[in-house]
C-alpha cells in the first residue's frame, strides 16, 4: 500500500490541494499542469481527478460545496423569518473563508487577484450567492405587495455586505473577531429593512402622554417598562435588542411625527 493510498480521501485532497497551491504560487498558475500537481503531490492522475475535475477547481471547488450547503440551510424551514435566516446564511458563506482554514482562503485570494481567468470565475461565483439569496428572498415575499422588489433590494444588500466585509478581512482591515465585526454589520443591515421582511412587526414607537406637573422619574419608569416590553416581543435578527425610541409630549402638544 502507497502512502497516498494509505490516507483518507479528505487528507489526499488536502495534499493535492496544498501542492497546487504551492506550485500555482511558485510558477503561477498558467504554467503548472495537472502532471505536476499530481507529481508533487505523490498520488497518481486519475487520483486528482477523483477530487477536483479540473486545474481550477483546485482553487473553487469549496464554492461548489458550500453552495449546496447554504441552499439546504435556507430551505431548511420556509417558515422561518427571512431575515434572520439570511443572517445565518452569510454568516456561513463568510466563516468558510475566516474559520475553516483562513491561512487556504488568503493563498486563494492572492492567486486569484494576479490570475485573470481566475478572477472571472471569482466574480461569477459571487453572482452565483447572489442569485442563491434572491431565489430564496423571492419564494419568501413575492406573494407581498412590492415582495418581488423587495426580495431583489434584500438578496443584493445581504450579497453586497458580505463581499465587503471579506475584502476587508482579506486586506486585514476587521479586528481579531471577524464574526462579531461582520454581525455588527448584519444587524445594521436588518435594522435597515422594513419591518415586515424582517419576518416581524414595526418597531415599537413609544409615545407618553403626561399631565402638567408630572414627576419626570414617573414618566421615565412608565417609558422604560413599555420599552422593555417592546423589545422582549420584537428581538433583533441576530439576537441583541433594538433600541425602542421615545416620544414624550404634554397635553396639548402635538408629538412629532416618527
Amino acid at each position: 500500500m502507497t502512502a497516498a493510498t494509505s490516507l483518507s480521501g479528505s487528507d489526499v485532497r488536502s495534499r493535492i490541494e496544498a501542492a497546487a497551491l504551492e506550485l500555482f504560487e511558485q510558477q503561477g498558475y498558467a504554467a503548472t499542469t495537472i502532471e505536476a500537481i499530481s507529481q508533487a503531490a505523490g498520488v497518481a492522475r486519475r487520483t486528482f481527478f477523483l477530487h477536483f475535475p479540473s486545474k481550477d477547481a483546485v482553487v473553487f471547488l469549496h464554492h461548489e460545496e458550500l453552495t449546496v450547503r447554504v441552499a439546504a440551510f435556507l430551505d431548511s424551514d420556509p417558515e422561518a423569518p427571512a431575515i434572520p435566516q439570511m443572517c445565518q446564511a452569510v454568516r456561513m458563506v463568510f466563516a468558510d473563508y475566516v474559520e475553516v482554514d483562513p491561512e487556504i482562503a488568503m493563498r486563494r485570494y492572492r492567486i486569484v487577484k494576479e490570475v485573470p481567468e481566475l478572477r472571472a470565475r471569482e466574480i461569477a461565483w459571487v453572482q452565483r450567492y447572489r442569485v442563491l439569496f434572491g431565489r430564496y428572498l423571492h419564494a419568501q415575499l413575492d406573494s407581498r405587495p412590492n415582495g418581488a422588489l423587495e426580495a431583489e433590494a434584500m438578496a443584493g444588500s445581504f450579497a453586497a455586505i458580505h463581499n465587503h466585509m471579506l475584502r476587508r478581512w482579506l486586506k486585514g482591515e476587521l479586528s481579531e473577531q471577524p464574526m462579531r465585526d461582520l454581525d455588527e454589520a448584519l444587524t445594521w443591515l436588518s435594522q435597515s429593512f422594513d419591518v415586515v421582511t424582517r419576518g416581524g412587526t414595526p418597531r415599537r414607537l413609544v409615545v407618553a402622554v403626561f399631565d402638567e406637573g408630572t414627576d419626570p422619574r414617573v414618566v421615565a419608569e412608565h417609558v422604560e417598562r413599555a420599552a422593555a416590553g417592546s423589545a422582549a416581543e420584537h428581538p433583533s435578527p441576530l439576537g441583541a435588542t433594538e433600541p425602542s425610541r421615545a416620544t414624550g409630549r404634554r397635553r396639548g402638544r402635538p408629538a412629532r411625527k416618527a
